[in-house]
C-alpha cells in the first residue's frame, strides 16, 4: 500500500493563514486542507438501511463530511451522514465512525487499518480573535443524494429540497493557524481505536504484549509514523 508522503512523514501539519475581514474561510485554506481530494470524483455511499446513493462527492475535511455536486453544478452537503455506513470514492474505501471518515489503507479478515483525518482552526492567538458561523460557504442540507437527482417537482424543478445557505466568515483581520492531523486507527470489526501499542494488543489477543514491544523495538517503529503503524499491523495479522 503507497501511502501519500506527507502522511507517511508525519501524523499532524500545522500552518498558518491571513485572512481581511470579512473573508470567507474555505477561499483563504489551501484546497488540501479543505478538501480530501483536488476534485470531485464519483462515490457512492451504503446506508444502515442498505439504501445506496451516487454522484460526484468530495470529503470536506474541516467538518469530515462528504459534499456532493447536483445536477444544476450547485455543491451540497449530505444531511443524516452519520446514517450511512461506507464510502467508496474514487479508489479508496471509507467507513463512518463516531462522526468521521475514516480511509481504510489495509483489511485483513476482521481486521482493519485506517487513517482519521482531521482540520482544526486552532485556538485564536493574542494577535487577535476570530468567529465562525455555522454554515459553509454555498452549502445546502438536503436529503440523500437521490433525493435530488429523483424526486422532481409535478412542474419538473427540484423545489425546496435545498436548505438554507451561510458563509463561514471571520469576523477579523488576523493570522489564523490551522492544524491537519492524519491520525492511525485500529478497527477490530466493530470499533475504531488509536493505534498505539495498548490497543495493538486490545485488537490482537492472540498475540503476547512482549512480541509487540520486541517487533516494535527491533525495528525502531514509530507509532505517531503511519508507514509504521502499517508495518506493525501487516506482522500481527499474519
Amino acid at each position: 500500500m503507497l501511502l501519500p508522503s506527507g502522511i507517511v512523514a508525519q501524523n499532524t501539519q500545522r500552518g498558518i493563514v491571513e485572512a481581511v475581514i470579512g473573508s470567507d474561510l474555505n477561499s483563504v485554506l489551501p484546497d488540501d486542507v479543505v478538501y480530501m481530494y483536488p476534485e470531485f470524483q464519483k462515490g457512492t455511499i451504503l446506508f444502515q438501511d442498505r439504501g445506496t446513493a451516487d454522484g460526484i462527492m468530495n470529503i470536506y475535511l474541516l467538518g469530515s463530511d462528504v459534499h456532493f455536486i447536483d445536477p444544476k453544478g450547485d455543491t451540497l452537503v449530505l444531511k443524516d451522514q452519520d446514517s450511512a455506513l461506507m464510502l467508496s470514492i474514487g479508489h479508496d474505501s471509507y467507513i463512518r465512525y463516531n462522526k468521521f471518515w475514516i480511509r481504510i489503507i489495509a483489511a485483513r479478515g476482521p481486521y482493519a487499518l485506517g487513517i482519521r483525518s482531521m482540520v482544526n482552526i486552532d485556538q485564536a492567538q493574542k494577535i487577535g480573535a476570530y468567529g465562525m458561523a455555522d454554515a459553509t460557504s454555498s452549502i445546502s442540507n438536503v436529503g440523500r443524494i437521490s433525493d435530488i437527482q429523483n424526486q422532481p417537482t409535478a412542474a419538473g424543478t427540484y423545489g425546496n429540497a435545498y436548505g438554507s445557505t451561510g458563509s463561514t466568515y471571520l469576523k477579523t483581520l488576523r493570522n489564523i493557524p490551522y492544524s491537519v492531523s492524519h491520525d492511525a486507527m485500529l478497527y477490530d470489526g466493530n470499533k475504531f481505536y488509536i493505534a498505539n501499542r495498548r490497543n495493538f494488543s486490545r485488537v490482537f489477543p492472540g498475540k503476547i504484549r512482549w512480541v509487540i514491544k520486541d517487533y516494535i523495538e527491533e525495528n525502531d517503529l514509530d507509532l505517531n509514523n503511519v508507514g509504521d503503524v502499517l508495518k506493525l499491523f501487516n506482522f500481527l495479522s499474519l
